[in-house]
């Protein structure tokens, strides 16, 4: 029994002198390669001035370190070794950090530094970013008219990516499958891609999209078209003076909600005060919405766009709330100018349909784009911009032409006296 306790004691010592030998082993190995470590990375280090190969491997160990900031560092310097892939990387990693357009801005920052990275790129890769291999047009071809009618009003789509133009087929082919607005006297011209970088669409997901408009005279003023859609950046939609800004990724509910704007629609949710305070005003009236429900409201409501009493469902909506009035929509359903996603009521179409027969009274964007020229007393801007709008039938740029000639022919007669 005691013997048998002794050689199990001493197998039992036998096995745990192994077992400290191979955790002392195992404890040596990891001291050797935490040594060991530091000095790759420092000879990485080392060479990575000269060699493309060592900066890619310092950029995998940063982006595995979730350090993306040195991590794109050391793409960028691997890209300019001429390390291949590295370039690429160093791109997907800067979108992600910073957007399209900041890394759009850089590259073209650095070719005009004397380094272009651009041959190094597929055209497709540049035309996400929104560089496209063309230059930047300024004509297009004449108008396609997408629904199959006579053209009311026409529209200059306009994109600044390539996924923009993605965005854009596939809303004309939506538009022209869809059985309201298929049916609307709208034509779309030819798209026309202009530079990421000279538009600047911003990228805040949480705010307007705001872009270098102006950069875009030349085309206004060589167009025959009333509206501009422009896709580019991200952010939330917008329609202003004749501009339909829509971010990149934008789906057919919201071209039609902002595409509704155009005739005059009002948006049925609370408004902003700003807003608000510019949109509402006791009495006034729009196809969707009222602001009040006395008699004249309603009576100039029905005369102004031909709706019978019975057809007028009146159902408060939050609009105007912010400055204390109570607006009115006419009809009781909750509809695309209230949600993008809602369904365009009948009664809605109607108007709109009716708004596009009087297209001759929408602002065109030519009006617009000569306000900023009269800002700039760009004088010849101004008046080959009034003349385009005018030649759309725009009342208020008539009669800026004609108080115009007016001045002009009362200051010469002035001058033969």
């Amino acid at each position: 029994m005691s013997r048998a306790m002794n050689s199990m004691s001493s197998t039992s010592a036998a096995t745990v002198f192994k077992k400290s030998r191979l955790a002392g082993f195992f404890l040596l190995l990891g001291v050797v390669a935490c040594q060991d470590a530091p000095t790759t990375e420092q000879q990485l280090l080392s060479r990575a001035s000269t060699d493309g190969a060592a900066a890619a491997q310092l950029a995998r160990l940063r982006l595995a370190e979730n350090d993306l900031t040195a991590a794109l560092q050391w793409w960028r310097q691997a890209a300019a070794l001429d390390a291949p892939g590295a370039l690429e990387h160093a791109l997907m990693l800067q979108v992600r950090l910073e957007g399209k357009l900041a890394t759009a801005h850089w590259l073209t920052a650095q070719q005009a530094a004397g380094q272009d990275y651009t041959h190094q790129l597929q055209p497709q890769l540049l035309a996400e970013l929104g560089l496209w291999a063309m230059p930047p047009q300024t004509e297009f071809s004449a108008a396609e008219n997408l629904a199959g009618a006579s053209c009311s009003l026409r529209i200059q789509p306009v994109v600044t990516s390539a996924a923009a133009e993605r965005t854009y087929q596939l809303l004309a082919q939506q538009w022209q499958q869809d059985p309201q607005l298929s049916q609307l006297p709208v034509c779309f011209a030819a798209v026309v891609r202009v530079q990421s970088t000279l538009l600047n669409c911003s990228e805040q997901a949480a705010s307007r999209i705001h872009c270098e408009y102006q950069q875009l005279q030349q085309l206004v003023q060589q167009g025959q078209f009333q509206q501009l859609l422009l896709l580019g950046g991200r952010g939330i939609a917008s329609f202003n003076n004749g501009i339909i800004q829509l971010p990149e990724d934008a789906n057919l509910a919201l071209l039609r909600h902002e595409f509704l704007h155009i005739a005059g629609f009002l948006d049925e949710y609370a408004l902003s005060a700003l807003a608000a305070r510019a949109v509402c005003q006791s009495g006034r009236i729009a196809p969707n919405l009222l602001v009040g429900a006395d008699n004249s409201t309603l009576a100039r409501y029905r005369q102004r766009y031909r709706v019978a009493t019975q057809d007028i469902e009146l159902t408060a909506v939050d609009t105007c709330q912010a400055v204390g009035l109570q607006a009115y929509r006419p009809v009781a359903a909750v509809n695309s100018m209230r949600h993008f996603e809602a369904p365009l009521p009948q009664l809605y179409f109607d108007l709109l349909q009716q708004e596009l027969e009087q297209a001759a009274l929408l602002m065109p964007v030519q009006y617009y784009f000569a306000y900023l020229a009269r800002q700039q007393e760009a004088w010849q801007d101004w008046y080959q911009l009034m003349h385009t709008a005018a030649g759309f039938g725009y009342p208020p740029a008539i009669r800026a032409l004609s108080k115009l000639n007016q001045t002009t022919t009362a200051a010469a007669a002035a001058a033969e006296d």
